[in-house]
């Protein structure tokens, strides 16, 4: 009986010592961040049969339990990797909102100069001072557009190495959570090691911040780590590697992929969420759509005064040139196509409709047999170059195929990405600001053509008139004698009458009448306000926008993207909130009830340690009484 009562007191006190160890831990590591309260499951022994009953023979500890609750945790990490995302995304679009609202503000300013420049010009066409400001005000224009376009790379060049960064702490924490899993594996078996679980679940929390993780049991001791939509970053004692690798088509755009031994696997940027799904959306969908919109602004307002340009007379008497760089330039033109590497195709984009024009990035591809269009919405349609070259025609702009694409290969076209960097105030001599109008007061024109002088010979003044049907034109003098007999509309090319060459483009309304003069007029202002009207013009989006408007547009847009990532972040965090708060009721250390405990277990360490005080005295007493 007394060792019985000596075996009973002594498994008690073991049993509440290890509650009482398990306790000090918890309330040791209250502040520590990602430790989850720990407790003893004791269980009583097995009973001794004897004497027809079973007599209980004590207590023990079974096992120190993690407080972890598996839903629990999952909801967290999702709510890491949506707060991450929107939070991300919040800043980055808070940066690009200051942008627009203080540097790339001032490009409409610095045109609105401009258009003040020539309305004080248009007061004293002649005078060269208030010429040479009009063309200072146009560099200021184009120093205005390169500035934006350069802050807006310089973006996406942080952008990439944020990615880089946040790559590697992935591939850290690969490497973590295996060393992890390789000392699971040492742990005596039927045991877990709750602190290591601890560390494994913080770095899958930290993961959560980067990209969308899904954790599955591989084994008893280790896990299966997939991120995105399933693809393995680690599995058990192995981990793959994330990678930039160059993008399809463009190498410059890369992209993510998952390394696995010898094989590379292309991810997309879609499915992985969290930051690096911000990363991704910002440097190949918000950026670029900024850097189009402002192209589309900035050839809206070149090509709209150079055009006017070639529609007047300078101080010299000579058909004016271009104030800004000819966005139809043939270098330009075949900037707007990305060739692959390697590839013979020669493809040039020429801007032909202001109205029509899209901001956005097409894909224009050949398969041997048929070429495809896909369009910036993603939509795909089938086109047919003609003529000679090949070309075809598509959103305002001609897209010409010099040399042939091979099948198979894609190239991309970007009309308008990349005009802001290039363009450059061109003139220098204020004298060749085209301030008079070639087209006389006698123009009657309803259509849409376009008329331009190409070469100014001696015939100096005289009439173009569309029949009413616009099926031909003619050429007469100013008396109405015809010069060139009836021709078919529209023609073909350039048109020379008496040494004087011009261009008419299709869209004459029948009986349209085109009056030139090209004799120079002292203080002749007519073209000058043609282009102060260019102010106010609804030249852009199918005649709904001025050039401004453009740029007010995309203020806008941004404006709104901003606002709803900012909404979304506040949902995020209050979802996140709630996730932790569900977690910590779980896992968290709660020192009220650790002190509760800590009393409860000493009571009964006291308790049992009387027990083996009796079982000893028991012992005495049987001791004297043999004797």
């Amino acid at each position: 009986m007394a060792f019985d009562l000596l075996s009973l007191g002594s498994q008690g006190v073991l049993t509440a010592q290890r509650q009482l160890n398990t306790t000090s831990h918890n309330i040791n590591n209250v502040n520590t961040d990602g430790y989850s309260r720990q407790s003893v499951v004791q269980q009583t022994n097995d009973p001794l049969w004897w004497g027809g009953n079973n007599y209980g023979t004590g207590v023990h500890a079974a096992e120190v339990r993690r407080g972890y609750d598996q839903f629990a945790t999952n909801e967290l990490n999702l709510t890491t990797t949506n707060h991450s995302y929107a939070t991300e995304r919040d800043g980055q679009l808070e940066r690009l909102d200051k942008l627009l609202a203080n540097s790339a503000s001032q490009v409409p300013q610095d045109m609105n100069q401009w258009y003040d420049a020539v309305k004080a010009m248009a007061d004293s066409p002649n005078d060269l001072g208030t010429r040479k400001v009009v063309l200072e005000k146009a560099k200021m224009v184009a120093a205005g557009l390169n500035d934006t376009h350069r802050v807006l790379a310089e973006q996406k060049d942080v952008t990439n190495d944020v990615l880089a960064k946040t790559l590697n702490r992935v591939n850290d924490i690969g490497r973590e959570l295996v060393e992890i899993h390789e000392a699971l594996l040492k742990t005596p078996a039927g045991g877990a090691d709750n602190d290591l679980m601890d560390r494994h679940q913080q770095l899958i929390n930290e993961l959560s911040t980067y990209t969308k993780v899904t954790v599955t049991r591989k084994n008893a001791e280790t896990f299966n780590v997939l991120i995105g939509s399933g693809h393995t970053l680690v599995s058990g004692t192995h981990s793959s590697e994330l990678q930039m690798i160059n993008g399809d088509p463009d190498p410059q755009q890369t992209q993510l992929a998952v390394v696995a031994g010898k094989s590379l696997k292309a991810i997309s940027s879609d499915d992985v969420g969290g930051k690096l799904a911000s990363l991704f959306e910002y440097r190949d969908k918000t950026l670029p759509q900024v850097m189009d919109e402002l192209g589309k602004m900035t050839i809206g307002f070149t090509e709209s005064v150079n055009q006017l340009q070639a529609q007047g007379l300078d101080l010299n008497g000579q058909v004016g040139e271009a104030m800004f760089t000819d966005v139809n330039a043939p270098e330009v033109a075949a900037s707007r196509a990305l060739i692959p590497q390697g590839s013979s195709a020669q493809v040039k984009v020429y801007i032909q409709d202001l109205s029509k024009l899209q901001a956005g990035e097409y894909e224009l591809g050949f398969n041997g047999s048929q070429h495809t269009l896909k369009m910036p919405d993603g939509s795909s349609q089938s086109v047919i170059p003609s003529g000679l070259p090949p070309s075809f025609e598509v959103d305002g702009v001609r897209i010409e195929i010099a040399a042939p694409i091979t099948s198979g290969e894609k190239i991309l076209l970007r009309p308008t990405r990349n005009a802001a960097r290039d363009v450059q105030a061109e003139m220098t001599d204020p004298a060749k600001i085209a301030a008079q109008s070639y087209l006389s007061s006698a123009t009657q024109a309803q259509g849409k053509a376009e008329f331009a002088i190409t070469s100014a010979g001696p015939l100096r003044e005289f009439q173009v008139a569309v029949s009413p049907d616009s099926s031909q034109f003619a050429v007469l003098d100013m008396q109405g004698n015809v010069l060139q007999a009836p021709q078919p509309y529209p023609p073909s090319g350039q048109v020379v009458v008496g040494g004087t060459g011009f261009t008419l483009s299709n869209g004459a309304a029948g009986g349209d009448v085109f009056a030139v003069n090209l004799n120079a007029a002292s203080g002749d202002n007519g073209n000058l306000i043609k282009m102060q009207e260019l102010q106010d013009t609804k030249i852009m989006n199918q005649g709904r926008s001025s050039v401004i408007d453009v740029y007010e547009g995309l203020n806008t847009e941004m404006g709104v993207q901003r606002a709803s990532a900012a909404r979304l972040k506040e949902v995020g965090r209050q979802e996140k909130e709630a996730a932790e708060s569900r977690v910590a009721e779980i896992s968290g250390v709660n020192m009220d009830e650790e002190a509760a405990n800590m009393m409860k277990f000493q009571q009964a360490y006291m308790a049992s340690s009387r027990i083996m005080t009796v079982a000893n005295e028991t012992f005495n007493t049987l001791l004297n009484a043999a004797r």
